[in-house]
């Protein structure tokens, strides 16, 4: 599986390549979505793109009026709102929805995920930058990678919360780097450390859910548990969370990961 980001913002472009840089998951353009489309032909069988509007499913702005002209204009609008009920969803809660007879090119699915209730207001505080950045743009990608169908061999994504709800680049781009980055690294760690670096990167530091055995596998698999215990998303590297290099892709014997 791959991801393709893509996006118009050529400052967003900019830090993805280079927080991707040389990684053989993921791809970035700098273009329309409509645009991605050729790309995408030459190279995929099944795809599902992220639809990171709001909680009711309208589809009127940004990335998301780009995949309503993509895929039939205000008739699809319709169908797409009915298939996810008419129905509010939070932001961060992943609905997936098969296209049926509206697929187009190689793609099946949508991934409903909002960023914002309704775009009343920005959502992002510069005071409040875990919470209402990082928090946030993390949970939309992991809850958008952790959905998908199993047929989905390519995930197109968009710039997450960087439009109207106002999270800055960097903090999109970080947050969005360590989800894909943890996603791929998931069958090298056992389920308890890959919680506890989620929690420690949501700024949810609890010990007591950090077991010994936990620790002893940060020696494993490359990771500091100092580091790990003291990481202040605001200024440390993600790579103090994550596996060294040379784990990743594999899985040891003694953490295989049960599915």
């Amino acid at each position: 599986m791959k991801v393709i980001l893509v996006d118009s913002n050529l400052g967003l472009v900019r830090l993805w390549r280079q927080r991707f840089k040389d990684y053989k998951h993921v791809t970035v353009y700098s273009c329309s979505f409509i645009s991605l489309d050729s790309h995408l032909q030459q190279t995929t069988r099944t795809s599902a793109v992220v639809s990171p509007g709001n909680s009711f499913g309208w589809l009127g702005g940004g990335f998301d009026l780009a995949l309503k002209k993509y895929f039939g204009g205000s008739s699809f609008e319709q169908f797409f709102r009915d298939k996810l009920g008419q129905l509010y969803k939070p932001v961060g809660a992943a609905t997936v929805v098969d296209l049926g007879k509206w697929q187009r090119g190689t793609f099946r699915y949508i991934v409903h995920v909002p960023t914002i209730v309704a775009p009343s207001r920005p959502f992002y505080v510069e005071e409040r930058p875990v919470e209402t950045g990082y928090n946030l743009v993390f949970n939309v990608t992991w809850n958008a990678l952790m959905s998908l169908p199993e047929d989905v061999d390519t995930l197109v994504i968009p710039g997450l919360g960087t439009g109207y709800v106002g999270v800055p680049e960097e903090v999109s781009s970080k947050s969005m780097e360590f989800a894909i980055r943890l996603f791929f690294a998931r069958d090298t760690i056992s389920i308890e450390l890959m919680n506890a670096v989620i929690q420690q990167f949501l700024g949810y530091r609890f010990d007591g859910f950090i077991s010994r055995k936990c620790l002893d596998e940060c020696t494993v698999v490359g990771i500091d548990h100092k580091a790990l215990l003291t990481y202040n998303v605001c200024n440390d590297p993600i790579s103090n969370l994550l596996p060294s290099d040379s784990l990743l892709g594999r899985t040891t014997d003694a953490y295989q990961v049960e599915r």
